[in-house]
């Protein structure tokens, strides 16, 4: 009796050692399945921690691209003072994935990049010190359902500006070489952005406005004066929303707080849709259009930074 139950005993560990021995948390998912598809010069982190079985925690990240044409043919080196991975769907990530096959999720924060790539760099002559990005990613793709639910991709840097988005579109294939052709099929159920400034407008204004030889402000009311003529064929619906806009224009130099753009068509909608914008009303009954803004004063669409008719 007892010889049976070694027996059982052993052939159970016989089922259970492969797997066990072969389970894997996310860190050691990370260094086995995806850092060598990255192909970098040099990789380096002063410390990484696991996050379950998909996620991982890296601090101080130095990663080092050889030259190729996409950097210029020059190595580019980038910083991560944190990186937090939640969820990757390494399935479709690591070196021998199908190369045509998109992930399927993700969801991650990267704080304090830095880099010495020229998109690092791109704002500089506009006046924009070179400070550091913070990124987050949270994202959903189903294959069966062909559904993208963005949940949130915001990128922020740091002192200048914060801009968030969130959307969910129908007919959106999970493969890379299929995406391109079918651009104009996908479907927008809903989508949101928060443009949160703290200085970069203000920069981005002055540097574009001494570029075309006229002030900021020119500027300003040229676009002001264009959506006042949009405006003048809306309703108070309409209007409402048009004022949020009108009014973060206005404040450009210092804006009160974020502004937030929400779409939520009737139907989901399309490009080809966008031939109904002009139509009077279209912006909130055929695309649910919203705006808010802490500052936002009545009447500003249709008067502008004046404030009178």
């Amino acid at each position: 009796m007892r010889s049976i139950g070694a027996g059982v005993a052993t052939a159970l560990l016989a089922l259970i050692l492969p797997f066990a021995t072969s389970a894997q948390n996310g860190l050691e998912r990370f260094e086995a399945e995806l850092k060598p598809r990255f192909e970098l010069k040099q990789f380096t982190c002063a410390s990484g921690t696991p996050l379950g079985n998909s996620g991982f925690v890296l601090n101080d990240v130095v990663a080092t691209i050889p030259a190729n044409p996409a950097t210029g043919d020059k190595e580019s080196t980038i910083k991560i003072q944190k990186a937090t991975i939640e969820a990757l769907d390494f399935d479709r990530l690591k070196k021998d994935a199908k190369t045509d096959e998109a992930p399927r999720f993700a969801k991650l924060k990267l704080d304090g990049v830095t880099g010495n790539d020229e998109i690092f760099t791109a704002l500089q002559p506009f006046g924009v010190p070179n400070v550091p990005f913070d990124i987050a990613l949270d994202y959903r793709l189903d294959p069966a359902a062909k559904v993208l639910d963005l949940e949130i991709l915001e990128v922020a840097l740091r002192g200048q500006a914060k801009i968030a988005l969130s959307l969910v579109v129908d007919n959106v294939s999970d493969k890379i070489s299929e995406v391109a052709g079918t651009k104009d099929d996908g479907r927008l159920r809903t989508a949101a952005l928060t443009l949160d400034d703290t200085g970069l407008l203000a920069k981005l204004l002055s540097a574009w406005a001494k570029e075309e030889g006229v002030t900021p402000e020119e500027l300003v009311q040229t676009a002001l004066a264009g959506l006042a003529a949009f405006a003048a064929q809306q309703s108070p619906p309409t209007l409402k929303a048009l004022d949020a806009v009108a009014s973060f224009l206005v404040d450009w130099k210092a804006p009160k707080g974020p502004l937030v753009l929400a779409v939520k068509p009737a139907k989901t909608a399309g490009l080809s849709d966008l031939d109904k914008i002009m139509v009077p009303d279209a912006l909130t009954e055929e695309f649910g259009f919203d705006a808010t803004y802490p500052g936002t004063r009545p009447g500003t669409a249709k008067t502008g930074a004046s404030g009178r008719k």
